[in-house]
């Protein structure tokens, strides 16, 4: 199913937060703790539009000071780099079990702990997990 990404723009009002979306004009709602908006944002946006709530995506943007922005960004941020690293490391131990390097090998080179490198080789069963420590390494999806 195709969703749609809302923003809701929080701003405290007292005890309140109250929340708008630019994307419907005139919708507006309230709740009393921030981690409330999402889903009662979506609800609103689904009785107003008349669209499945499953389809749609609200990012809640609340009005905070500068420190809480800078560390939202940051924490995007390094999730983003968690993200590729763990892109280039599926990578390059593909490339290391198609060139038949063995475990260690593998560890020692990329400096991964065995439990990191375990995370993307195949089990005999099949599963998730390391299938042979000390032959060649073979990666999950292979």
């Amino acid at each position: 199913m195709e969703t749609t990404t809302f923003t809701a723009l929080c701003e405290r009002a007292g005890r309140w937060w109250t929340i708008r979306v630019p994307q419907v004009e005139g919708l507006t709602s309230q709740v009393r703790t921030l981690d409330q908006a999402e889903i009662i944002t979506r609800q609103s946006i689904s009785r107003t539009l008349g669209i499945p709530p499953e389809s749609i995506r609200v990012e809640v943007l609340p009005d905070a000071p500068v420190q809480v922005a800078q560390a939202l960004r940051a924490r995007h941020d390094a999730a983003q780099a968690a993200e590729a690293a763990a892109q280039a490391t599926l990578a390059a131990l593909e490339a290391l079990a198609q060139e038949g390097y063995a475990f260690h090998d593998a560890v020692t080179m990329l400096g991964l702990s065995a439990a990191e490198v375990a995370r993307y080789a195949p089990r005999p069963d099949g599963g998730p997990g390391l299938r042979d420590v000390s032959g060649p390494m073979q990666v999950a999806g292979q």
